[in-house]
């Protein structure tokens, strides 16, 4: 059992004590000077951890290698309709929904949910430049009477700049 005084009364306490029994302040054995060694300690052990779990990209052969190999990877699923469809599906999502929307006459309404998809088909517009077509029901346009009608909307996207190239919507469900 080590003794060492207060840090408040300057009353000798256990070290382990968890109140001073003189002035009843807390960790009485603990300084301020140690408080502050344990939060820097702490802060220096997450840190570590960050830095350790963070993979940079360095510049050793086989991160250079995996850089190419990815390269190959993303050319080759740009010329496959299934790849570049699922994808690039959730970007079009995002880049198209405004134009869809401006498509109606009076007020549009998504049906869809927080994470379904925007779109559920999709086709090439034109393959050696990497175009798609992406298509969708997922939204229905108030017409002049206030009713709502289920709508097929199509968006021609391309993907390597993120860019809307034209929107088009008809009455009608897949």
């Amino acid at each position: 059992m080590a003794l060492k005084p207060c840090k408040s009364c300057k009353h000798t306490v256990d070290t382990t004590a968890k109140v001073c029994p003189n002035c009843g302040v807390k960790d009485p054995g603990v300084t301020a000077g140690q408080q502050f060694l344990g939060v820097v300690i702490l802060v220096v052990i997450i840190a570590v951890v960050v830095s350790m779990c963070s993979g940079g990209k360095g510049d050793s052969p086989e991160d250079k290698q995996a850089q190419k190999q990815t390269q190959v990877d993303e050319a080759a699923c740009r010329k496959d309709l299934e790849c570049a469809g699922n994808k690039y599906g959730i970007s079009a999502g995002v880049y198209c929904k405004k134009p869809v929307e401006r498509l109606a006459k009076y007020t549009a309404r998504w049906t869809d949910g927080t994470f379904d998809m925007k779109f559920s088909h999709f086709r090439w517009l034109n393959q050696e430049q990497g175009l798609i077509t992406f298509i969708g029901d997922k939204i229905e346009f108030q017409n002049g009477f206030g009713a709502f009608q289920k709508h097929i909307y199509e968006c021609d996207f391309n993907p390597v700049n993120n860019q809307v190239l034209d929107v088009r919507a008809r009455p009608g469900q897949l």
